[in-house]
């Protein structure tokens, strides 16, 4: 209770909807960040993902390269963006043209000109597709692979371009990739499948927010397939059964990690 109130003062008195303020806590301490439905309060503290930018520290340097797929407005971009330095490049991936928006006005804030950012979502073909809107800015997904998926009446979806991460990167002529950020409410697994060369050809870290028992297994299978170990990030035991997803405590759910096993 006493923690709304909290928010609810905050939010009327300092982070009004359209206001602009500097990250006050976290590794985005001194970012600008623009307060928004899609935003939302959050950046103020950096967010609450912590366990992605203790990863993202420790796996990323100057002058690497990283692909964040479901970018969203672009909280972990921001961070990337900083680890990578001028030297380095973050691909950031994001369909939902709201929300695609609220990332370039990020991106032009903070000046992070060593980012590119590409509308497309992320699938395993080039094409189009249907994307849903969710309930929120953060839990919107595609809906139909079918080619040429266009609106047919459905006032919560609209039709998005479809990108496997293997074209783009064939068309950045991406020689290195150390980190590949994978957010895509369900539909993980298609991601990992247009990237199979990229997975065998340059090694990335890859790391994955699951969503559902399905994918959980799923994804698990593709990665462990392509020589990649997991490990989890999020809270939880340690993953030791890679063929099950939740709810098995030791399966492979949540947020993980997938570490190319040569590294």
């Amino acid at each position: 209770m006493r923690d709304n109130f909290l928010k609810a003062l905050a939010k009327c008195l300092f982070l009004r909807t359209g206001s602009v303020r500097r990250v006050a806590f976290g590794p985005l301490r001194g970012m600008r960040y623009r307060v928004g439905e899609i935003t939302g309060l959050s950046p103020w503290y950096s967010g609450a993902e912590r366990e992605h930018q203790k990863a993202f520290k420790q796996l990323v340097g100057e002058g690497d390269t990283a692909v964040d797929v479901g970018a969203n407005w672009g909280l972990h971009v921001l961070y990337l963006s900083k680890l990578v330095g001028p030297r380095g490049l973050v691909v950031a991936v994001e369909p939902f043209a709201a929300a695609m928006r609220e990332l370039e006005w990020h991106l032009r804030a903070n000046q992070c000109s060593n980012v590119k950012a590409l509308s497309v979502a992320l699938s395993d073909r080039d094409g189009q597709a249907s994307f849903t809107l969710g309930h929120s800015a953060y839990t919107g997904h595609l809906s139909s692979l079918a080619s040429g998926a266009s609106g047919s009446g459905v006032t919560d979806s609209e039709s998005v371009r479809t990108r496997t991460l293997d074209s783009i990167v064939e068309e950045l002529d991406l020689k290195t990739l150390k980190v590949v950020k994978i957010d895509v409410e369900g539909a993980e697994s298609m991601v990992l499948e247009g990237a199979a060369e990229t997975l065998q050809r340059l090694r990335p870290f890859v790391v994955v927010d699951l969503h559902t028992p399905e994918q959980d297994v799923r994804v698990a299978r593709s990665l462990t397939t392509h020589g990649y170990t997991l490990e989890r990030l999020s809270p939880g035991p340690t993953i030791r059964n890679v063929q099950k997803g939740w709810p098995d405590p030791e399966g492979v759910w949540g947020t993980i990690l997938g570490r190319p096993a040569a590294s």
